[in-house]
């Protein structure tokens, strides 16, 4: 080969290698600067980091994931399940990855790997979908979202696939659409998946889910299994309210946002090679973020809001579970990796070739940060009746220190008979003010900054 062309090829392969250490940054480098920008609750600013992604990848299910769930928190309801659509249609295509999708991983590295999600966040589109389109008063969209979730966990078949919170969730609207039987059917699975799930999210049966299962039971005249859960419960002095003259006061808390995957990289030994390889895999290398706690205070009392999931150990707990396929993958990409560094040297293109071939693969040696980042770290609940009127609500949020960093006030209209639901997601303590408004007879938080959207109510169901 003439020095010539000799030269035009490294020219060629500099160029390339350049190119290739730009263009790898990781998912959690690239999304960065949107996650910042919701701590400091700039969650308009998100959204415009979140649309800019979305732009370049246009099909991309974390992308939508991410533009649906800030679209909502902007308040854009009917845009924010546009891209979530995009997401689940994607998904229902990506069903089985294909196998050249798997070796082209060997090559370059796990993100040319389409990204579907994992399966509770594949179940989590439907609940945000469902509460978009209560949002927006479209009740039999909000249902179909419900039971496409059922039907996708059922078919699923895992017990420890379950996303416990999802079946309690759709229990709780199944409640207010006034569908009792549902509701209790519901009610009646969450208990068992948080029961199967229990060790990937370290949650037991939240007590408001005891409770609204034994209340559904007794209201249903199922005495017999209302007598069985309240022994299994060890409830045995339960006793279903009387709410004939009360409204029922929702609230569901968004906390903190879900584990950023980083990248970690280690050397292992290759029997094939006889030598070292460089393996980069995703990681989580930070504990659980301690978030603030929050409590609900209403006229002059205060009650507890309970965490009904636990998302970070969802997210934990996936990722330890693929790890191990995970790995091998990586170790088989070095090996390859490092056969075509040694192939190119001994090619025509020699030290120069195989210098640059080095630079490209230590360039795309990149792991798969890839997750929904933009979830909240747990939701909470609290479920409280309360007489028809107005009440002074509050939702506090306290340090760890005790001090209340930030409250969230309002008066609310609660009508005898009918639920009124607040959905709120926090992620700093500044915020704007937040509105409350009534809506078709029931209340409806309509919030800035913050909030984590709102699940609005239908018209109001009887208790």
């Amino acid at each position: 080969m003439s020095i010539r062309l000799l030269g035009r090829l490294g020219a060629v392969l500099v160029a390339l290698t350049i190119l290739t250490l730009q263009g790898c940054a990781t998912s959690a480098e690239k999304t960065a600067g949107m996650r910042q920008m919701m701590e400091l609750n700039r969650n308009d600013l998100a959204l415009i980091e979140a649309e800019k992604h979305l732009s370049d990848e246009v099909e991309g299910v974390m992308e939508n994931m991410n533009v649906g769930l800030l679209r909502r928190l902007n308040k854009d309801y009917k845009g924010s399940n546009d891209a979530f659509e995009l997401a689940k249609q994607k998904i229902s295509e990506l069903y089985s990855t294909s196998v050249t999708e798997q070796a082209g991983a060997v090559i370059t590295n796990d993100e040319s790997i389409s990204f579907q999600g994992d399966k509770f966040e594949q179940v989590l589109i439907h609940l945000y979908m469902a509460s978009n389109y209560l949002s927006m008063g479209d009740i039999d969209s909000a249902r179909v979202e419900l039971l496409q979730s059922q039907v996708k966990m059922d078919e699923w078949g895992e017990p420890k696939d379950e996303t416990p919170f999802m079946r309690y969730f759709s229990g709780i609207m199944f409640e207010l659409l006034g569908e009792d039987d549902t509701a209790t059917v519901s009610y009646r699975k969450a208990v068992d998946a948080y029961k199967n799930t229990k060790e990937k999210h370290g949650l037991n049966v939240p007590l408001t889910l005891q409770h609204d299962l034994l209340r559904m039971l007794a209201k249903m005249k199922l005495m017999n299994e209302y007598k069985e859960y309240k022994q299994q419960f060890g409830l045995d002095q339960y006793k279903a309210p009387d709410t004939k003259k009360l409204g029922e006061l929702i609230v569901v808390f968004g906390n903190g946002l879900a584990p950023q995957r980083d990248e970690k990289v280690f050397q292992t030994y290759s029997p094939a090679l006889q030598l070292n390889v460089k393996v980069a895999v995703p990681d989580y290398p930070n504990p659980p973020v301690v978030l603030n706690k929050v409590r609900l205070h209403i006229d002059d009392k205060y009650y507890p809001l309970e965490v009904v999931s636990n998302i970070d150990g969802l997210a934990r707990s996936s990722l330890a579970e693929n790890m191990p396929i995970i790995t091998t993958r990586a170790i088989a990409r070095a090996v390859v990796k490092k056969k075509t560094e040694k192939q190119v040297g001994e090619s025509d293109l020699g030290i120069l070739g195989q210098l640059a071939m080095m630079a490209i693969n230590h360039g795309t040696e990149i792991a798969d940060t890839r997750c929904w980042n933009t979830l909240p770290q747990e939701f909470e609940l609290a479920r409280v009746y309360l007489p028809e009127g107005e009440h002074k609500v509050e939702i506090e949020v306290v340090a760890p220190n005790g001090v209340v960093v930030d409250t969230i006030k309002r008066t609310v209209k609660i009508k005898a008979g009918a639920k009124s639901v607040v959905s709120k997601r926090w992620t700093s303590p500044e915020g704007p003010a937040v509105h409350m408004q009534p809506i078709g007879g029931q209340t409806v938080d309509q919030a800035d900054g913050h909030p984590d959207g709102q699940a609005a109510t239908p018209p109001a169901t009887k208790s």
